[in-house]
């Protein structure tokens, strides 16, 4: 078994043990029984359980941010379809995972490392909804594109949650997120006509890291060269082409996000397949600076 896929099994063995007994209740122990694996082997890839924990999250956050990418790829920025169905994306992609069951048993988890990761997910959605708001509806006006977000999120949650807790089942998210959409409109229209918004516009920016964007380059550069020794023509071709556009003069944040798509599709199943997850996940640091 490679590397890679040893630790895609602990992965998957701890996250189904986290939502079927719940964190707390789960050991380290149960986790190397049911995988079949040493303790050494656990801790080659994760210095705790809280680790193993964020390593999850942050795979289904990352899967989530790549389905949405895909959707927006060759479309139209104001398309109100293509938008709803980017939205729908998060609640679809926890519904895969069964990952509310797995927040629940977060819920009263005093760890800061947790706290952190959710804390910055949320800022994270909020800030990207209001960033998607503004170029569907409002591109030359984005003032009051944090209030409408704050507000359809809101309003999209607790739809979710009357309708589940009244009838029992799920109900489509791209039926609520357009019914909302719907009575949204006219208040988006009406408040950027007006002067006053609620939030400040520069709240809940992503959080990014001290690195700097020269660092961030150097760090691709690296991995990039890397993954260049072990690639086939075809990967190589793709990366080369990645490696121009990050370097050049003035790189098209669209069409490397293009690449990203295509490269993490090559590599999928792949012995380097978690080398280009981290690249990605550079990557997406690198275009929050750009």
């Amino acid at each position: 078994m490679s590397v890679n896929k040893r630790k895609d099994k602990i992965l998957d063995v701890a996250h189904r043990l986290f939502i079927k007994k719940g964190f707390h209740a789960t050991s380290i122990q149960d986790i190397l029984n049911a995988a079949e694996i040493s303790k050494g082997t656990f801790y080659n890839y994760f210095g705790s359980k809280n680790e193993c924990l964020l390593a999850i999250l942050e795979s289904v956050q990352e899967e989530g941010d790549q389905k949405r990418m895909g959707l927006l790829q060759g479309k139209s920025k104001q398309d109100e379809e293509i938008f709803i169905q980017q939205i729908a994306v998060r609640t679809n992609i926890n519904s895969k995972y069964n990952m509310l069951i797995l927040f629940e048993s977060l819920m009263h988890l005093d760890e800061p490392i947790i706290k952190n990761f959710f804390d910055n997910q949320y800022r994270n959605e909020v800030h990207w909804i209001a960033t998607r708001i503004c170029e569907v509806y409002s591109p030359e006006d984005c003032d009051y594109s944090l209030d409408h977000a704050i507000m359809l999120l809101g309003m999209f949650q607790h739809f979710m949650y009357v309708w589940k807790m009244e009838t029992g089942e799920e109900i489509e998210a791209e039926k609520v997120i357009q019914f909302i959409l719907n009575r949204m409109k006219p208040i988006i229209q009406e408040q950027i006509q007006s002067s006053k918004k609620f939030f400040p516009v520069d709240w809940f920016s992503p959080q990014l890291d001290d690195i700097s964007k020269e660092e961030v380059l150097t760090q691709l550069e690296k991995n990039i060269d890397s993954l260049l020794d072990k690639a086939t023509i075809e990967q190589i071709d793709y990366i080369k082409f990645l490696k121009e556009e990050i370097l050049s003069n003035n790189p098209r944040k669209f069409l490397i996000e293009s690449i990203v798509l295509s490269l993490t599709n090559i590599f999928e199943e792949t012995e380097m397949e978690y080398e280009v997850k981290k690249l990605v996940q550079l990557i997406e640091k690198y275009l929050n600076k750009i």
